[in-house]
């Protein structure tokens, strides 16, 4: 991501109980692409020079008249920098992004969807479901930590909301992957689309690659997020991962 853009905050918006949206201006922006929605940004944390803190987050909407990116962060509380940030940064406020970076969305020719993840994945959620055809159908399912955090989401007539309420955040559970597999599969060709905490995607991982057969390729499920661990760490375990599915597809 070598474009770096130097913005300021416009504004700084509680959406939901454990959702803000926050929206970041700068007349450098009349340069950031318009198709990336679906997209991703890396935002500087840093508190000096000889620090780097980066984070990635969903593009959720760029208006390219009024040179304005909007990005929603979940509000953990003050638990790291970036929520430490989202929680008290206010109008005027300067912030770096670089970017973007592309990320996959739903495959447009399947027959039916599976889209949702937990409230860090909700972003995404939202700008894969404007980009759904309208005689789409299938299942939105989204893990939340309390009710007052539902959203808004415009869907097809024939996609199914469904929400799950996680209440405990940062511990183990296995709601959102329960709830997946509780689901009456539907006909013909599906694709997957989720993201969200490192255990639940590695158990939809194979939920769906070993019982339902689906190749990796006619999916997408990613981690952004893994309890009780840093966002390197987080990484570390990703790469552990990838390099053990590529030893196993070897010896197969």
């Amino acid at each position: 991501m070598p474009n770096q853009y130097d913005l300021s905050v416009l504004s700084n918006q509680s959406l939901t109980p454990h959702m803000r949206r926050i929206n970041l201006y700068g007349e450098c922006l009349n340069e950031f692409p318009t198709d990336y929605e679906i997209g991703c940004v890396k935002v500087n944390f840093s508190k000096n020079a000889a620090e780097k803190v980066l984070r990635s987050y969903t593009v959720r909407k760029f208006d390219a008249e009024r040179n304005v990116l909007t990005l929603d962060f979940v509000d953990h509380g003050d638990l790291g920098p970036a929520s430490r940030w989202a929680q008290k940064t206010k109008e005027g406020d300067p912030v770096s992004i670089f970017g973007p970076g592309s990320s996959r969305s739903v495959d447009a020719t399947a027959d039916w969807y599976l889209i949702g993840g937990d409230m860090s994945a909700l972003p995404a959620i939202g700008a894969n479901i404007e980009g759904l055809r309208p005689d789409a159908k299938g299942y939105v399912v989204v893990e939340i930590l309390s009710g007052d955090d539902k959203q808004t989401l415009n869907l097809p007539e024939r996609m199914e909301l469904i929400w799950v309420n996680q209440e405990h955040d940062g511990l183990p559970n296995d709601k959102l992957v329960s709830t997946i597999r509780a689901l009456p599969w539907l006909p013909r060709r599906a694709f997957p689309w989720f993201a969200g905490e490192f255990e639940g995607m590695r158990n939809m991982r194979t939920y769906f690659r070993d019982e339902r057969n689906i190749d990796k390729k006619a999916m997408y499920l990613s981690c952004y997020w893994k309890i009780g661990d840093t966002d390197e760490g987080m990484k570390r375990a990703k790469r552990k991962d990838a390099e053990a599915e590529s030893k196993e597809t070897l010896i197969k």
